[in-house]
């Protein structure tokens, strides 16, 4: 069953169009330049919600990327679809191409051969990394999107739309089974609700005793 869902995924339901997208939306390094001008910009202009935001972010990705998603991928050593199955589609961005060509890297242009790279998995069982389970890049993203919904209750949530799209990109490029993502979501939505909740009860603890102009001003921590 999984299995022919990720053939669906990754070889039916595909274009050209589809395959710049998701190439571009599971690559992490093409989204750093902007992610980071955004970071500083909050840090810079944004007061203290913004800056709480930031750290609490910052922390929770510590925890699930560093801790939890790298634990696990030790301790559950999974193999990546690409690795145990043949002939499937793996997708990559050569991303120097792609930023040269950035303004038609979603459209109908001459040469997206050369920045999209397709070719179909041939697996080796002596090089399977046997890390699949969990997607970091959905934890990460659905954790995300929860902190920002925490925090900017009335637009946050829209984080959601491009995380689930990061999710579905993972299947589609060959990297993750459809269940490390289904589960790597609802991991990152239980790990942050518990991390959240400890994050406020700690600021309800420390904030009256350490900062007491700065807690009088925010008694929470959105």
């Amino acid at each position: 069953m999984e299995e022919h869902l990720l053939t669906l995924i990754n070889r039916d339901w595909t274009s050209p169009a589809l395959d710049a997208f998701m190439a571009a939306m599971s690559s992490l390094h093409f989204w750093i330049v902007p992610i980071l001008l955004t970071v500083l910009a909050a840090a810079i202009r944004g007061r203290f919600r913004a800056r709480a935001m930031l750290l609490v972010l910052a922390l929770t990705l510590l925890v699930s990327d560093g801790i939890v998603g790298d634990g696990l991928k030790h301790l559950i050593k999974r193999p990546r679809p690409n690795e145990v199955v043949g002939g499937v589609r793996i997708v990559a961005l050569n991303l120097h191409h792609a930023i040269q060509r950035l303004p038609s890297l979603f459209g109908a242009a001459p040469g997206r051969e050369r920045w999209v790279v397709i070719h179909p998995s041939r697996p080796d069982p002596d090089t399977a990394g046997g890390r699949s389970f969990p997607s970091d890049h959905t934890l990460n993203n659905v954790c995300a999107a929860m902190v920002l919904t925490y925090f900017y209750r009335r637009f946050g949530w829209l984080f959601f739309i491009p995380a689930a799209v990061v999710a579905y990109s993972r299947v589609y490029v060959g990297s993750h089974w459809p269940s490390d993502v289904a589960i790597s979501c609802i991991m990152g939505i239980g790990m942050s609700l518990l991390l959240l909740a400890g994050y406020e009860a700690l600021w309800q603890k420390i904030g009256p005793r350490w900062l007491p102009r700065l807690y009088k001003a925010h008694p929470t921590l959105a």
